[in-house]
């Protein structure tokens, strides 16, 4: 009898150890599954992992000291350990002890700038200011790496101005549009433009269509009287029928141009399409706004082909009466002085604006949120 029983418990004593030794030969990852870890279905589509400890975050510590990342590529690769690492370099380290719940919540580097001030109260962050200050890094990150070209603009000089207000590349400088807001811009820009130059266009021409000389006859006399249009004769006449041609062609394309882009981005379907649309566009996006502008050029030499050359009232011959003469001169310098300044100087300085608000904001986004707390 005694023997029966020390070989019950020898083969008892051999069924603990195998059964010891299938647990420790599992998988790690398994193992973390069956005691309770997130699976591969809870972590948008990645396989779990094996668990992270408290420590692995701090080698990429110093990867941020001193430097400011601006690369979206960047972020993309970035795992949770380094999400943390970023955490917990930022302000000298206040938020490092946030570092672990992040990558507890599996936060990858495209999660990072989707994470909102909710989210950062559902994985553990209870500090209001803290969320508030993480929240404007995380946006901070994202302009900065939505925005490359931006932090390299450089603050343009007047004729580069100028030479921008004629190509209208000063409008095509902005940067991490998503593609509905794109698409809002794009609209209510060629609005406006089709507006104008709708309006523009029917003026021009009326102006080009009516440098035909007219004459009226007298039905029982052979007598006739002739007016050369708009009082003005010989060669300025042939400067006003030009240029009131082309302001009116230049404006009747701007028109054209605009109505059937809106057509064409009203035709894309969802965000991916808009992008990809604006990436063949590039340029052509500008076209109806340059239209307009020389078309607008075009338009101010007829206008100062009448103040001078006109016969009534024109500089050149002259006005009948010195009162009527200082008028004209009047009128003449006004309308020169207020081209001058709106052409050469307002126009510019705005657009100087435009290059200098961008900077400003850039610049912003390299420094610390709290530096303006």
């Amino acid at each position: 009898g005694r023997q029966q029983q020390m070989i019950l418990l020898d083969h008892a004593q051999r069924q603990s150890r195998d059964r010891r030794r299938s647990v420790t030969a599992l998988p790690a990852a398994k193992q973390y599954q069956n005691a309770g870890g997130p699976r591969a279905s809870q972590d948008f589509g990645r396989p779990a992992s094996i668990p992270l400890s408290d420590n692995d975050y701090q080698p990429h510590i110093l990867q941020f000291q001193g430097r400011l990342v601006e690369d979206m590529n960047e972020v993309n690769t970035w795992s949770e350990a380094v999400v943390a690492g970023w955490i917990a370099s930022l302000d000298m380290g206040q938020y490092e002890k946030y570092a672990i719940a992040f990558m507890k919540a599996r936060i990858t580097g495209p999660c990072l700038l989707r994470v909102s001030e909710e989210v950062l109260a559902e994985i553990g962050v209870d500090a209001i200011g803290d969320r508030l200050k993480l929240v404007d890094y995380i946006e901070q990150l994202d302009r900065r790496c939505k925005k490359p070209l931006t932090a390299k603009l450089v603050l343009p000089s007047w004729p580069e101005c100028v030479m921008r207000m004629l190509d209208f590349g000063w409008a095509n400088t902005s940067e991490g549009k998503g593609g509905q807001a794109i698409k809002e811009e794009l609209l209510q820009a060629n609005q406006s433009i089709a507006l104008v130059s709708t309006l523009t266009w029917s003026i021009a021409w009326d102006l080009f269509f009516a440098c035909a000389t007219s004459c009226y006859c007298q039905q029982s006399s052979e007598h006739c009287y002739c007016s050369t249009a708009w009082d003005i004769d010989g060669r300025p006449l042939i400067i006003f029928y030009c240029f009131a041609g082309l302001a009116a062609f230049f404006f009747m394309f701007s028109t054209i141009y605009a109505i059937v882009q809106i057509i064409m981005v009203n035709e894309m379907s969802d965000e991916e399409e808009i992008d990809q649309f604006f990436d063949l566009l590039t340029m052509d996006a500008q076209l109806p706004g340059i239209l307009l502008f020389v078309g607008m050029v075009c338009f101010s030499v007829p206008v100062g082909v009448y103040l001078i050359y006109n016969v009534g009232l024109g500089l050149h011959p002259g006005p009948p009466t010195t009162t009527m003469t200082v008028f004209s001169w009047m009128v003449t310098m006004f309308t020169l002085l207020i081209s001058i300044y709106g052409f050469l100087y307002k126009l510019p300085q705005m657009i100087k604006g435009v290059y200098k608000a961008k900077m400003d904001a850039a610049w912003i986004d390299r420094q610390p949120p709290n530096h303006f707390y």
